[in-house]
């Protein structure tokens, strides 16, 4: 059997290891399940190779590559990844896995393909039946090119990695919630819209290639005339004429037909060429200044600039620098207080960047109308490449004109009319038609951007006092009162917001639905989905992949958190929260001080005023008992910010560690007067006081502790382990030994996994065998916060014990 377009062997070709086909036949019986999908799916007869057995019974004296060529040669691979296939060594994945890649990369269509629905898709169609070791996902990767798409048949519950089986006893465990029937249909389904894809694509070359071939046989007869046409006597252009026309009737079957082709290409070519002169090239940058007011209205000075961005940035064949990073840039170049950016600042601005475009727009006043403009120029040369203008009679036209000035520079810059097209949503509906509103909103924006949160929520409110319905004002202003004031209003805003998402832009409408989804749902999965999609809508964005890095750190997933904390900076090399991110895990999730220190020194190198920086890097040279500079690195922080509480903590803990008792008390002073709610503090200031001798202000400290915990503590949190442990700790300060017993039981009741701080209680009960039994089991189930083993108070006992040393060597091996 052949496949549905010619020149090729088969539609599908399986590829697999013998070992997940050998007990039980998991791959045999998808096989057969397929078929009978295909059949119900196409009214074509879908054409699958499948081997069941090795090797295609292929010797050792055979040809392999020449004896497999031929069956390759298929429109889609499916290949069954499991924990043995992603193995270079072994013969599926070397002479059909990569064979494939190879072989499809060359051909008329290429591995990957534009689909019907405009998505881009891999003729790889993975089918996953176990979740893969990191190196092996990589591998994957990296053969592909891309990340490792397809569909799951994974049976996952707790100690449980196996294929999905097409009768379930058990479908309930399952945390993936999905049914073996379901994942069949969605592979049929995903091979259909390959497949339709690469006939439509085999449709466009064809067209072209009549097309081709009619202006060919036109051009080879005009070739019979000796003399330009503007020399010849009429008789002979009557005879040129006379014999063009005798083709066409010869062949007028195939011409009628054909010039459906050509029709439909011109039409193509009106749709989907670009045209542009301009030294752009797709996914380039471009600077956009703020707006020149030549009017009298200071409405205009920032609302205009906000909408224009907007209406920009919807397009993904241009990159828009967004205003953040201009002010990064300004604060390299020395200029901290510039709130308006020029056309000379926008220039050097691109020039710094290394990018060859900005645009400088405008907006003056004619009577009672008003011309909007917007002048193109290269940066390196100055040069105004294109002026655009548009005109609006009234104000209340303004924002129509700049979705249409939008346009205009977008197919200035080589972009498609199909692509503008469907990338475009009116001003008016993704924002505010109040320009008012717009300019408050924008005002928010800015100050959120300068960490003024009390400000940003004031105007935020202003915007949406003026125009109640402003969907990106009630988000933003949600997403604010979540992280900095009233977390129940912010929720509700958020609830208000994401009604009315199918109406924004995509960047506004999966961000809002990614916010509403984590901290209104507590569904970390889902924010996690609506953020990969703007990741692949917007892969020059740095910010998506910021996103989903802190997303997958919320949920557990350090190793995916890591990748794309690493792709963020890949992208922007100046993005501080990526760097923080990166640390963070290194130190709390990996413990690889090494790695740290690493990234802690880009991140002071290119943030030399940030306090984050200098925190990061105490924790490495702490972890790597280079407390002294431990303590340098902490100082430094606290003169950029005095108030980041963290990096106080962390000053006083470097302090405690060399003997500094009254300067660790003097922070933790501090630390209580700049924030009232830290009552952690109290036990801390007792351990010192302890240490330095004074056992009547460590107990007082240590009593005030206690009664906090238990008056509040135990009222507020009653089912939460941590509230037992603060109680069975700070009674075993006092010398409550039975108290302290009891409280420890009653944690262990509730969380019997939190062997790290069973392991702190153990020891200031005084059993060290036990507490270090306890911090071994941590060790053993993944514990790797390497900094919190350094500092923690309760564990100073340990600090030089050799079985705790001995631990840290073992799972801290590269310090």
């Amino acid at each position: 059997m052949t496949s549905i377009i010619p020149g090729y062997e088969y539609d599908i070709f399986i590829s697999y290891r013998q070992k997940d086909n050998k007990h039980g036949g998991w791959v045999t019986q998808f096989v057969d399940e397929l078929k009978g999908e295909l059949e119900a799916t196409f009214k074509e007869e879908i054409s699958v190779y499948f081997d069941i057995n090795p090797h295609d019974g292929l010797l050792e004296t055979h040809d392999v590559a020449d004896s497999l060529k031929d069956k390759l040669k298929c429109l889609v691979f499916i290949p069954i990844i499991s924990r043995t296939y992603c193995d270079p060594k072994s013969f599926a994945w070397e002479h059909e896995f990569m064979a494939f890649i190879e072989q499809a990369s060359q051909d008329q269509f290429g591995l990957k393909i534009k689909l019907p629905s405009g998505n881009v898709a891999s003729r790889v169609l993975p089918v996953r039946i176990h979740d893969l070791e990191n190196k092996d996902l990589m591998l994957c990767e990296s053969s592909l090119g891309g990340y490792l798409r397809g569909v799951e048949f994974i049976f996952r519950s707790p100690g449980v990695n196996r294929p999905l089986r097409a009768k379930e006893d058990n479908l309930h465990d399952n945390l993936n919630h999905t049914i073996y029937r379901d994942q069949i249909n969605k592979v049929a389904n995903a091979v259909n819209e390959i497949i339709f894809g690469l006939i439509g694509l085999q449709t466009q070359n064809i067209d072209l290639k009549e097309k081709e071939s009619y202006l060919s046989a036109v051009n080879d007869d005009n070739q019979d005339t000796e003399f330009p046409v503007s020399q010849q006597p009429v008789t002979s252009r009557y005879v040129k004429k006379n014999r063009v026309f005798k083709i066409w009737r010869k062949k007028r079957v195939i011409y009628s037909l054909s010039s459906v082709g050509v029709l439909l290409a011109a039409i193509a070519f009106f749709l989907f060429s670009s045209g542009s002169s301009m030294p752009f090239v797709e996914r380039d940058w471009i600077v956009i200044t703020d707006f020149e007011n030549h009017t009298e209205d200071s409405v205009y000075d920032r609302s205009l600039y906000t909408a224009f961005s907007l209406t920009i940035s919807q397009s993904r064949y241009i990159n828009l620098f967004p205003r953040s990073r201009m002010i990064e840039t300004l604060s390299r170049m020395e200029i901290i207080d510039m709130v308006f950016i020029d056309d000379k600042t926008g220039r050097e601005i691109a020039t710094r960047e290394g990018i060859g475009i900005y645009v400088v727009p405008g907006i003056g006043e004619v009577g009672n109308s008003y011309v909007i403009t917007a002048e193109i120029f290269e940066t390196k040369t100055g040069n105004l490449l294109k002026s655009v203008v548009v005109y609006a009679q009234t104000r209340d036209e303004i924002l129509a004109k700049l979705d249409q000035l939008s346009k205009r520079i977008r197919r200035d810059l080589g972009e498609s009319r199909f692509s503008i097209a469907s990338q475009d949503k009116p001003l008016s509906k993704v924002t505010t038609s109040s320009l008012e509103a717009l300019k408050q909103y924008s005002l928010g924006t800015e100050h959120l951007k300068m960490a003024d949160f009390t400000g940003a929520k004031d105007y935020y409110e202003n915007a949406l006092l003026i125009d109640p319905d402003f969907t990106a004002a009630k988000a933003s202003l949600g997403n604010l009162h979540i992280e900095h004031f009233n977390p129940a209003k912010g929720r509700e805003l958020l609830d208000q917001a994401v009604q009315s998402a199918d109406n924004l832009t995509d960047r506004e409408k999966y961000g809002i639905m990614a916010l509403h989804a984590v901290n209104v749902e507590n569904n970390i999965t889902k924010g996690i989905e609506y953020t990969r999609i703007l990741a692949e809508l917007y892969p020059d964005d740095p910010i998506y992949r910021n996103n989903l890095g802190f997303f997958y750190m919320r949920s557990g997933q350090y190793e995916k958190s890591l990748k794309e904390y690493k792709t963020a900076v890949r992208i922007n090399p100046r993005l501080p929260l990526a760097y923080a991110g990166i640390c963070w895990l290194y130190i709390e999730h990996f413990g690889r001080a090494d790695s740290t220190l690493v990234w802690a020194e880009k991140m002071v190198s290119r943030y030399p005023r940030n306090p984050w920086g200098y925190f990061y890097l105490g924790n490495a040279y702490l972890c790597s008992d280079s407390v002294a500079k431990a303590e340098s690195a902490y100082r430094q922080a606290r003169e950029f910010d005095p108030d980041l509480l963290l990096n106080l903590w962390n000053l006083a803990h470097s302090c405690r560690i060399q003997g500094k008792y009254r300067e660790a008390i003097s922070i933790l002073d501090d630390i209580l007067e700049k924030n009232q709610a830290e009552k952690a503090a109290l036990y801390n200031l007792g351990v010192n006081y302890y240490l330095l001798g004074d056992q009547k202000e460590a107990d007082n400290n240590f009593s005030m502790f206690k009664k906090i915990v238990w008056e509040d503590w135990m009222k507020r949190w009653p089912d939460h382990s941590g509230t037992y442990i603060s109680a069975a700790s700070v009674a075993a300060r006092l010398g409550e030994k039975e108290i302290s017993e009891q409280m420890l039981r009653k944690a262990i009741e509730i969380d019997p996994t939190s062997h790290f701080r069973f392991s702190g209680v153990l020891c200031v009960q005084g059993k060290i065998p036990e507490a270090l039994d306890q911090l071994e089991k941590a060790l053993e189930n993944g514990y790797r916060n390497l900094i919190m083993l350094k500092i923690d108070p309760n564990l100073h006992i340990l600090q030089y014990d050799v079985r705790f040393l001995n631990l840290i060597d073992k799972y801290f091996w590269e310090f």
